[in-house]
């Protein structure tokens, strides 16, 4: 997990460790990115890297955590629906996504949604059942990984507004074919 003491110092380490982190994507895969690697690049130390990161995986964690945070922002200014804004959102900053897919560590972009303020802050005021609440953040962050899971596995030839779409016909087809209700296969 990441553990970011509350001061100017530490942010500023924080945001070299980040920018690093998604530099070196661009050229390396993740596999092979060590944390001497991104300390170097950053000019952070190894200790500084330790105070504020218990591995690099964590730093994938913050990213996603800022992601979705910047994901809902936008939505707020801009009016746009959520799911619109949050898939605009990984379309434009596709190296993270792609990082957290290839590496089979969907369950960071899982954890990352439902532990957002956000979605409780949004999703709240309409389920007031704390168990209810549960699964439909389960099932809200598990649909977004595998949307743009197979986006990605498409080979990202979809356009935004495309994959938008499709997800919309899938759902329609879960509730017309009664996948979540009653459907038995038929012998």
């Amino acid at each position: 997990m990441y553990h970011i003491k509350n001061d100017k110092r530490a942010y500023a380490s924080v945001e070299l460790i980040c920018s690093s982190l998604l530099e070196l994507l661009e050229t390396t895969p993740f596999e092979q990115i060590t944390i001497s690697d991104i300390q170097r690049m950053s000019t952070v130390s190894r200790s500084t890297f330790y105070r504020n990161f218990d591995r690099i995986e964590d730093v994938l964690m913050l990213l996603c955590d800022r992601s979705f945070d910047a994901a809902f922002k936008r939505a707020e200014e801009t009016g746009e629906e959520i799911r619109v804004a949050v898939f605009h959102y990984w379309f434009e900053n596709v190296t993270l996504l792609e990082t957290i897919v290839r590496i089979h560590r969907t369950d960071i972009l899982v954890e990352s949604l439902r532990r957002s303020e956000q979605v409780e802050r949004y999703f709240r005021p309409y389920i007031k059942d704390e168990t209810v609440f549960d699964y439909f953040s389960g099932v809200i962050a598990s649909a977004m990984v595998g949307i743009l899971s197979t986006w990605i596995e498409h080979g990202k030839v979809e356009s935004e507004e495309q994959v938008m779409q499709n997800t919309q016909k899938a759902f329609v087809k879960l509730i017309t074919l009664r996948i979540m209700g009653k459907y038995r296969i038929k012998k």
